[in-house]
């Protein structure tokens, strides 16, 4: 048991400080996408860049997706209907904007993992080959900073991001005040450890 709870602090540590170095580099961005679902077929209907300072780079920006419909559940989540998206441009149309930011500047996501699958699955209805480029995933963080511990799953539970409204910039503007939160806590001192 003291092996689990120093093992958890550790890693409470471990997001605290990895928070303090992400708002102590001077250049990075955050992003978020809204989508037409979570399956192989799902496409991005709006992207949100926030630089780390707070800026909008990317506020928003609808995009109409090539299968020319967002389902209903979709919908419901994020509140983007077709009529919404449906003179936006495609995501043909914003990858120029949208790769200069990812290439150019670490990217910190909120469940990095879904978002940057459809990064891909989008780009590829287009044969647009994404680059690698520096990702990092807040929602990981953020569940070694919570330290809910699954035992089947042998891993921590991954939180909701909370503050967020489900739109794209929303969510980025939640997880920067979540770093935020996240760096202004205290450091556990543990025997050994610090």
């Amino acid at each position: 048991m003291v092996g689990k709870v120093n093992r958890r602090q550790s890693d409470r540590n471990g997001a605290i400080g990895w928070a303090r170095e992400k708002l102590a580099t001077p250049k990075w961005i955050l992003l978020d996408t809204e989508t037409t679902g979570i399956d192989d077929q799902a496409e991005i209907i709006q992207i949100g860049v926030l630089g780390n300072d707070g800026t909008r780079i990317m506020d928003n920006v609808f995009v109409r997706p090539a299968s020319g419909y967002i389902p209903s559940g979709a919908s419901a989540i994020n509140h983007i209907t077709y009529n919404m998206v449906s003179n936006a441009p495609t995501f043909a149309d914003v990858w120029p904007t949208l790769e200069k930011y990812l290439i150019k500047y670490p990217v910190v996501i909120y469940n990095a993992a879904y978002d940057t699958k459809l990064i891909v699955q989008s780009a590829a209805k287009y044969r647009i080959k994404v680059p690698t480029y520096n990702v990092q995933c807040a929602m990981l963080r953020n569940a070694e900073f919570v330290g809910d511990w699954n035992e089947s799953k042998q891993s921590y539970k991954w939180p909701k991001l909370t503050g967020g409204d489900h739109s794209a910039v929303g969510d980025c503007i939640a997880t920067l005040e979540l770093i935020k939160r996240m760096a202004a806590s205290d450091i556990i001192e543990m025997d050994g450890l610090i």
